[in-house]
């Protein structure tokens, strides 16, 4: 077929896809939503791990950067002693 306007098409294309979307979901069997349960379950499971490394990251950085600003002030305090 072919298409003389691209709205035509873009509208033909999103028409199409919502009613393929909604079809496939009024006829998703059990074991489909078994699927998207264990897509959810899934999806929960990497957001808790990044959530996780997200948290320990931010500890090390923090405790690095604690660590720099007392070596920081100590070289500074040392190089006043010295002065």
């Amino acid at each position: 077929m072919y298409y003389t306007n691209k709205k035509d098409f873009f509208w033909g294309a999103v028409v199409g896809g919502t009613v393929a979307t909604l079809v496939s979901l009024l006829f998703t069997t059990k074991k489909g939503k078994q699927i998207l349960h264990h897509v959810g379950e899934f999806y929960d499971d990497v957001e808790n791990s990044v959530k996780e490394t997200f948290a320990d990251t931010k500890e090390k950085v923090e405790d690095a950067a604690e660590h720099v600003g007392k070596k920081i002030a100590s070289k500074t305090k040392h190089e006043e002693h010295h002065k």
